[in-house]
C-alpha cells in the first residue's frame, strides 16, 4: 500500500483568476444569413423548352435569374427537364410555390408531369458569362490553320 502512495501523483490545486478590466480583442464573428430566393422546378417534361416554360410561368414575378436545363438522356428513366429561379422579392416565392408545386405540365404526346417546386440546395447564381470572343484564342487558331495547311499562307 506504502508503494501506490509513493507512484500516484499529488492532485493539482485548481485557482479561478478573475480579471474585470481585460478588454475583448477578438471581434465577434458577423452572421451572415443569406435569404433563400433560388428555387428549382424539377420534373418539368422532357421535350419543353425554355420558350415554352417562360410561356406557362406567366405571369412571372420580377426575377433576376432563370436558367433552364433541358433533359439528360445519359440519366434515363429520369429524363426530366428542370429550372432554376432567382426572385428579386422573397414574398413572391410562396406566392410562386403555391401556384406551380404539383402543377401538370403536359408535353406534346398528352404525357403529364407533375412539377415539383423546391429551394435550390445551391443558392448562389452563376457569373454571367462574357459574350466578347477571345482574340487571342482566336489568332492562336488562326496561326495553327496557317501552319498546318501551308496553302493558306499564299492567299492571305
Amino acid at each position: 500500500m506504502k508503494d501506490d502512495k509513493e507512484n500516484t501523483r499529488q492532485r493539482e490545486k485548481r485557482m479561478e483568476i478573475k480579471c474585470e478590466n481585460i478588454e475583448k480583442t477578438e471581434k465577434p464573428k458577423q452572421e451572415k444569413k443569406e435569404l433563400m430566393t433560388k428555387i428549382i422546378i424539377r420534373r418539368l417534361p422532357p421535350s419543353i423548352t425554355k420558350e415554352e416554360l417562360e410561356v406557362q410561368l406567366q405571369p412571372l414575378p420580377e426575377v433576376d435569374y432563370l436558367e433552364f436545363f433541358s433533359n439528360d438522356s445519359s440519366m434515363y428513366p429520369h429524363v426530366f427537364a428542370r429550372a432554376y429561379i432567382n426572385f428579386k422579392i422573397q414574398e413572391d416565392i410562396v406566392l410562386f410555390r403555391d401556384r406551380f408545386d404539383g402543377y401538370v405540365f403536359v408535353d406534346n404526346g398528352g404525357q403529364e408531369y407533375p412539377a415539383i417546386v423546391e429551394f435550390a440546395p445551391f443558392q448562389k447564381i452563376a457569373k454571367r458569362r462574357s459574350k466578347k470572343k477571345d482574340v487571342k484564342n482566336i489568332l492562336w487558331l488562326v496561326a495553327i490553320a496557317h501552319h498546318l495547311d501551308p496553302l493558306a499562307r499564299t492567299y492571305h
